[in-house]
């Protein structure tokens, strides 16, 4: 057994003893943590990918953090983080993008559990038939009956469900380093590639399919979920010039707004690493009036963590639940 097997396993055995919890309580009580989901969907996706966890190990994760936590919308978290109020282990549940089995899938399972949520919208997408890039190459690549794909003088094998993974994941990596113009360019080429059409409608019942207005009213209506920005097309703000950078944070926020009637004083960065955005993205979002913003940057938070630049921790499909555990009480260094 490989030694990243063993370590793998001896995360598990730990997450599973209760340890991680106990620590949690005893030694950092005061350790904000942040998920981060994206898609919740009924069954398992055709082809896996990071950002589309199944409906019955959300189920688990949410009854977890029942058992373990007090569960606060971000922006009540965020005021506690800030007055050094956090005094036992505390989560905060967010999704990025804005799918509509966030209302279908996961809704319900949050409103069993009377657990707050905020979501973040791609709001160029909203109450729209389109749908967030990578969703167009993970749609293509579960349909498609070619058995291999050639793209930019690197082949990428077909063969089999876990090889269309890989083929998704690496293409994506790839794809976000491009301008975004010239991303959305090709990721039409590479759709077309596997034949299918980059401008095909997104159904009502797809697992990408992006959230519609009645939807939102629906759940912040509940009391629930309140909502944030995610800019106006999931470009990278740091591939943008500084007046495409202002304009897709501050039109997400003035449609937030317009969608829910509320000021909207919460962001995510798309991609969210240190590198996709910038000192220059921070101070648009401080003349916008945002209060708190999220990255994808690993970790805990607490009173020192800059409240326009949280960590979170990024759940995906595959995680068990004793490293579910071990990762959001803070072990995994």
């Amino acid at each position: 057994m490989s030694l990243r097997a063993l370590v793998r396993l001896a995360r598990e055995a730990t997450g599973r003893s209760g340890l991680p919890c106990w620590l949690h309580r005893a030694v950092w009580p005061h350790r904000l943590t942040v998920l981060m989901y994206h898609a919740v969907v009924a069954e398992p996706a055709p082809v896996e990918d990071w950002c589309f966890l199944d409906a019955t190990s959300f189920r688990r994760q949410m009854d977890h953090l029942v058992r373990h936590f007090d569960v606060l919308p971000l922006s009540v978290a965020v005021d506690r983080l800030g007055s050094g109020t956090v005094r036992r282990p505390t989560a905060v549940i967010t999704f990025d993008d804005g799918y509509q089995n966030n209302h279908d899938v996961a809704g319900p399972l949050l409103r069993e559990r009377k657990l707050p949520a905020t979501i973040f919208l791609t709001t160029g997408l909203i109450g729209t038939s389109d749908t967030v890039w990578y969703c167009r190459i993970n749609q293509a690549l579960a349909t498609t009956r070619e058995p291999d794909l050639e793209w930019r003088g690197e082949r990428f094998g077909l063969g089999d469900p876990a090889a269309r993974a890989a083929a998704s994941s690496a293409l994506q990596a790839r794809l976000k380093g491009l301008p975004h113009p010239h991303l959305l360019a090709e990721v039409h080429e590479i759709v077309r590639s596997l034949g299918e059409d980059p401008e095909r409608p997104i159904t009502a019942d797809s697992p990408y399919r992006m959230l519609s207005p009645v939807a939102i009213a629906e759940m912040q209506s509940s009391g629930l979920v309140e909502f944030g920005a995610h800019t106006r097309s999931h470009a990278i703000l740091a591939s943008l010039s500084p007046a495409e950078r202002d304009a897709e944070i501050g039109a997400s926020i003035a449609a937030v707004e317009a969608l829910t009637g509320r000021p909207c004083r919460l962001f995510s960065y798309p991609n969210g690493r240190r590198q996709d955005y910038d000192a220059g993205a921070i101070e648009a979002l401080r003349r916008c009036q945002v209060r708190a913003a999220v990255t994808t940057m690993e970790g805990a938070n607490d009173a020192a963590t800059p409240p326009l630049e949280l960590r979170r921790y990024g759940i995906g499909p595959g995680l068990e639940p004793g490293a579910f555990a071990f990762t959001i009480h803070h072990c995994r260094r």
